[in-house]
């Protein structure tokens, strides 16, 4: 292990990314929250250590963590191997208000002020019949020690699997909506905090959206009834960090699949749109393996010349 890597693994080993409260982009046109994206953090794998482990540790989602770590083994690390630790994301391309849920990052953006944002990881529904819904909604209501009575398609698909399930749980730590949960304006569908924390960042859930409990703990308090919601499909997203132009990239929907042209017609229109309506000089093998490989961590892929410069190529 070279000595700068160690130097950064020692210097982060007991710090946790956790749920993040982050500051606003200091700049209206800046979209990247969290560390300066730059800066690689990582923390060193213990011997017992799977990928979910460490996700669940840093309050990742499983799907997240295994992205931006492609060439380290799910369930075997190995004692002592670099993991890096997402810690800066780009907000979506939505108006930065009430909740934002981008389901491909299955990841919520939370604005509780014009200052500060809050995300977390998050669970979302199965394809096919379960699906979480593209829909702007709103929180219709918050239920602390919820109960659950599943409904007869659940009940139907646990039967049809040999499998069966309790026709009601009431409120307690064994209820499969945790201890708190929102209702949102679509029938059905809710928040929920989540005792199987290993589906937190995949998609394994009835079409709810399941949090970490410590996350929903602190979450719960901050949102108020009424509060809208944003469920969007972006699988590319495009922002500004100062001078540079980051790309952060995650895999199609399986419902929504597009081809390499597709996508590469999605992020310039997105790096243009982002660049005041021209698209600047770019690498073309970066957004390339940018857009074949999706590691869900910004790319930098365009840097704005500065007056320094730009005075010396005039010299």
């Amino acid at each position: 292990m070279t000595r700068s890597i160690l130097s950064i693994l020692l210097a982060f080993a007991t710090s946790s990314v956790c749920a993040l409260t982050l500051p606003a982009p200091d700049r209206p046109e800046d979209s990247i929250v969290g560390s300066p994206p730059y800066e690689v953090k990582y923390v060193a794998a213990k011997y017992e250590d799977t990928l979910i482990d460490i996700a669940a540790e840093h309050h990742l989602g499983q799907d997240e963590i295994v992205l931006a770590n492609q060439n380290v083994d799910r369930w075997l690390p190995g004692a002592g191997t670099p993991v890096r630790i997402p810690t800066s994301f780009i907000l979506p391309n939505a108006p930065r208000q009430g909740i934002v849920v981008n389901l491909p990052e299955m990841r919520i953006y939370y604005y509780p002020n014009a200052s500060q944002v809050v995300t977390y990881a998050i669970g979302i529904g199965r394809e096919n019949n379960w699906k979480t819904p593209l829909v702007k909604t709103r929180i219709a209501g918050k239920v602390e020690n919820p109960s659950w009575t599943p409904p007869p398609s659940i009940i139907a698909e646990h039967l049809a699997d040999g499998d069966t399930i309790e026709p009601y749980y009431p409120p307690g730590p064994d209820n499969p909506l945790g201890l708190f949960a929102f209702r949102l304006g679509i029938p059905g569908y809710l928040i929920h905090s989540t005792q199987k924390t290993n589906g937190i960042g995949m998609r394994v859930s009835h079409g709810c959206m399941r949090m970490y409990p410590e996350d929903i703990e602190k979450f719960f308090p901050l949102v108020k009834v009424g509060t809208a919601v944003n469920i969007v499909n972006q699988p590319i997203k495009v922002g500004w960090y100062h001078d540079t132009l980051y790309l952060e990239v995650y895999p199609q929907m399986e419902e929504t699949p597009a081809t390499f042209e597709q996508r590469l017609h999605v992020a310039l229109n997105l790096i243009e749109q982002a660049n005041g309506g021209q698209i600047p000089v770019i690498k073309g093998s970066i957004l390339k393996s940018a857009l074949e490989k999706p590691t869900g961590l910004p790319i930098a892929i365009f840097e704005r010349p500065t007056q320094t410069t730009q005075s010396a190529s005039q010299n």
